[in-house]
């Protein structure tokens, strides 16, 4: 053990604080917190405590050094070990992993604010949720900018001088044509806030009263319109569910099993269903990691068990309300809350038990926890990009995902584009557990040789052949036919379509970026459509340029167009 280190310790201050231990390397690999600080970090080097506790004799064999910050609260010393805690995710401490990644609304903090679905907390700007789903989200989105008309756009207003098709479909205030003041945009934006917040009920009520004022001057179009947005917003409540009072601004936490559950429930609305991976994890770990550190919008009412009059000290301040359910509504949402856990626990149970049979069906050398596919998209030739998906456990990893350009390939070539991905990737990252190809044998033996070239091996590969979805392997385990309702089978083809989903999504958007900016744009009457119809047909520039006015003429339907792209190929040559 190291001297000098029970030295440091034996010199603490018998003050509260937070004390960090760190590795001969630097590392930060523990991080808590105390009321007294000496007395405490002497415990970890006590043989009576270590007989006790495996994890305090780990982080006590490896610590090399140790480093303390004073504090003047209990409160003070849970937010900065929380802070640290997420900055440096040390090795022994319990960390908050999201089960996946989750969507927020984002309102930036432009003149005239824009708002946008994102799931990267990285501007500067005000971000509300996290939300269950993308397609939740969406319908919050439409809804605000029905109510508020707040923009979506991310133009620079000051470049924009007449307003889009939003502000005719009453979705947007259209402040880049100057159709509403600042002070009445500020004014909108607060309302907004507001009902994000959980304030549904005042919303609604000034929405009701307007309607019934444009209903009493005979104004019976417009009033028409927001009983079409009120019913909008009954349709919403409706789709995610759950039935809760429009006062109730509450989120519901259960910490349970090694996971942690949360429910967002804003104006009566559930707002987010959340689930995290949280072993050995306690009910104050999570509220310091997910709100003070993760900087989430701290809710009116915390609704949680377990939670001790010291626990709730340091938080009180923070809440209208943190404990234990206060009604037969907030017990039934806890009850929702448990029933979340134990459904995360049954599907995790069943892709446990189908990666443990494909480990036995496919000949696998370990357990396929890490399971990776890889997808080519492309039209003929033009564009080839490669997609690779990540799934952990049985379950995508979408901050992982990545996208891959393949250039260079003029004609399609699907072995020479797995091969230059395979290349790629596999000299920068660590193998997968699984490889998942797209396709049969003649592509599984592109990668294998392509893992050749670069000397890696060790590797497992599994194909899937479509025409019969056959796994095909690279060894004497040959082919593979699994019943169409197989367990593995349906988890394979799971994987490969999201691979294919994710790789197709990535071509559109360059195909798109390629129709709407072109060399075509100096021709005079072809615009976007055309000039996409242009592309399609004939596959690029020198397509067009080889193209007779017949050809021409079946495209575009008219003789003049015909004759400025004529004109425009005599001019510029296609250069």
């Amino acid at each position: 053990m190291n001297d000098s280190l029970l030295e440091r310790v034996s010199q603490l201050p018998e003050e509260p604080g937070v004390y960090i231990f760190k590795s001969d390397k630097g590392e930060t690999i523990y991080v808590g917190k105390a009321k007294k600080l000496r007395r405490r970090v002497q415990s970890y080097f006590r043989k009576s405590t270590w007989s006790k506790n495996e994890k305090v004799r780990n982080i006590a064999t490896e610590a090399f050094d140790l480093q303390f910050i004073l504090v003047t609260s209990e409160r003070e010393a849970l937010l900065l070990e929380a802070n640290i805690i997420f900055k440096e995710k040390p090795k022994f401490n319990v960390l908050l992993k999201d089960s996946k990644v989750y969507p927020y609304i984002y309102l930036s903090d432009d003149e005239y604010p824009y708002l946008e679905i994102t799931r990267v907390k990285a501007r500067p700007g005000t971000y509300f949720g996290p939300y269950t789903s993308t397609g939740l989200v969406r319908r919050i989105l439409e809804l605000l900018q029905r109510i508020f008309g707040i923009r979506s756009c991310t133009f620079d207003l000051s470049k924009v001088k007449k307003p889009c098709f939003l502000y005719h479909l009453k979705m947007c205030s259209a402040p880049c044509a100057g159709k509403i003041t600042r002070e009445e945009y500020a004014n909108r934006l607060e309302s907004l806030k507001e009902f994000l917040e959980g304030d549904t009920i005042k919303v609604r009520q000034a929405l009701l009263e307007r309607m019934n004022i444009l209903s009493q001057t005979l104004q019976f179009e417009r009033a028409a319109e927001i009983r079409d947005i009120l019913n909008s917003m009954d349709q919403l409540y409706t789709f995610q569910g759950v039935e809760a009072s429009y006062d109730l601004k509450a989120d519901i936490l259960v910490v349970s099993s090694g996971l942690a559950t949360l429910l967002q429930v804003r104006g009566g609305m559930l707002l987010g269903k959340l689930v995290f991976d949280f072993p050995d994890g306690t009910p104050v770990d999570f509220i310091s990691q997910f709100y003070y550190a993760k900087g989430n919008r701290l809710p009116k009412s915390l609704i949680v068990y377990g939670l001790s009059k010291s626990d709730l000290k340091p938080f009180k301040k923070d809440f209208s309300y943190i404990g234990e359910p206060r009604d037969d509504q907030e017990i039934r949402l806890l009850q929702i809350a448990y029933q979340n856990i134990d459904e995360e626990l049954k599907m995790r149970l069943n892709a446990s038990h189908s990666l443990k049979q494909a480990q036995q069906i496919l000949g696998l050398g370990k357990f396929p926890s890490r399971i990776e596919g890889i997808d080519i998209s492309h039209t003929q030739g033009l564009y080839t990009v490669a997609s690779v998906v990540v799934f952990d456990n049985g379950k995508p990893n979408k901050t992982e995902y990545r996208r891959y350009r393949i250039s260079g390939i003029t004609e399609p070539n699907d072995f020479e584009s797995l091969a230059i991905v395979v290349k790629r990737r596999y000299s920068k990252h660590p193998l997968p557990d699984l490889l998942l190809i797209d396709g049969g044998e003649p592509q599984v033996r592109a990668v294998e040789k392509a893992f050749s070239e670069i000397g890696i091996g060790g590797y497992e590969i599994v194909g899937l052949a479509k025409e019969f979805n056959e796994l095909v392997f690279p060894d004497k385990r040959g082919r593979i036919l699994l019943p169409q309702d197989h367990p593995v089978l349906r988890m394979i083809i799971s994987i490969d379509a999201e691979a294919h989903r994710f790789a197709v999504n990535y071509h559109r958007v360059l195909r798109e970026k390629r129709y709407r900016s072109s060399k075509l744009d100096d021709i005079k009457g072809i615009g976007p459509k055309r000039k996409k119809e242009l592309l399609k047909a004939f596959g690029g520039i020198p397509g067009i340029v080889e193209a007779s006015e017949e050809d021409l003429y079946a495209i575009l339907k008219n003789r003049k167009a015909v004759e400025e792209v004529r004109n425009w190929i005599e001019r510029k040559g296609g250069d």
